[in-house]
């Protein structure tokens, strides 16, 4: 897997209420066009097909937390003359 199964799992629930939404708007009692059904079948389809074809190796990357984008240990100037 190329994503953390936390990442996974997270897709997996957006796909299944994508999947309660359709449900809603193809039987429930306000129906929508069948335009926005499609786009909805498709859109779940591509959800899909991004989780079938995430099949490398997850390579853990060291992130403490911080996405600020700075390079903290760089900054600093720890040598020691």
């Amino acid at each position: 897997m190329n994503h953390k199964i936390s990442e996974f799992c997270n897709k997996i629930d957006t796909i299944k209420k994508m999947s309660d939404r359709l449900r809603e708007m193809k039987y429930g009692p306000v129906k929508e066009d069948r335009v926005v059904i499609d786009n909805m079948i498709e859109t779940i389809q591509a959800d899909c097909m991004l989780v079938a074809n995430d099949k490398g190796t997850y390579v853990q990357t060291n992130t403490y937390g911080d996405y600020s984008g700075i390079d903290h240990d760089g900054v600093l100037d720890n040598k020691k003359e």
